[in-house]
């Protein structure tokens, strides 16, 4: 009977092999898994910001008459609005003074977003990182509530429940994309990146091949 064993060379080679494959499907499935947890993160917190307006709505009223003057809210005016129609509704563990007159909320599970309302309605940021300095298509999202049209037309089109922010769009899916005069498209290396959202939710949520990541 001989003996039968595998000699070194073979294991090298072996070893070698292996290696080139996982160097080859790792990345992948890393990419992979940050495009799920980003469109998992994003769809619970439009679910959870749409819920806690709906529960608002039943002690408040339509939101529609929430926002009663057309102006930039100072600070302490954010906080008014959201200590009278979010927070009784959603539990925070904490807010501060974004670097601008932005409120920056951190929930109760650590996601962090911002709130503002400003000369065409409400703008609501969520960041996957919680750092809403380090904007990109990857990590910012951006949502509006009772926001109007464009500046032009001075009509809501959001004016019941928090949606993808949408504010100025041409209503294209060229115009999400486009690197314009507004700054707001969602494209690779952007630095406002608003309509990214708005194209995640016209994918069903899901970051498919056309998204810039």
């Amino acid at each position: 009977m001989k003996n039968v064993a595998f000699t070194l060379s073979e294991v090298l080679i072996t070893l070698g092999v292996i290696g080139i494959i996982a160097a080859m499907i790792i990345p992948s499935l890393l990419t992979a898994y940050a495009k799920h947890r980003v469109e998992t993160q994003v769809v619970k917190f439009y679910s959870m910001i749409n819920q806690t307006v709906r529960m608002s709505v039943a002690e408040n009223g339509t939101p529609e008459g929430w926002i009663t003057e057309t102006k930039d809210y100072t600070y302490d005016e954010n906080v008014e609005f959201l200590k009278t129609y979010i927070f009784p509704y959603l539990k925070v563990s904490g807010y501060e003074k974004c670097k601008t007159k932005h409120v920056c909320i951190t929930n109760l599970d650590g996601t962090f977003w911002s709130f503002n309302v400003d000369g065409n309605g409400g703008d609501i940021g969520y960041y996957i990182d919680g750092d809403e300095s380090n904007i990109s298509s990857k990590n910012t999202f951006y949502f509006q509530f009772n926001k109007y049209v464009t500046y032009e037309k001075l009509e809501l089109n959001s004016n019941n429940f928090v949606e993808a922010y949408s504010f100025d769009w041409d209503g294209t899916k060229e115009g999400l994309a486009e690197n314009s005069g507004n700054n707001r498209g969602c494209y690779k290396g952007c630095t406002k990146c608003s309509y990214c959202t708005k194209m995640l939710q016209l994918n069903s949520w899901k970051i498919t091949s056309d998204y810039p990541w």
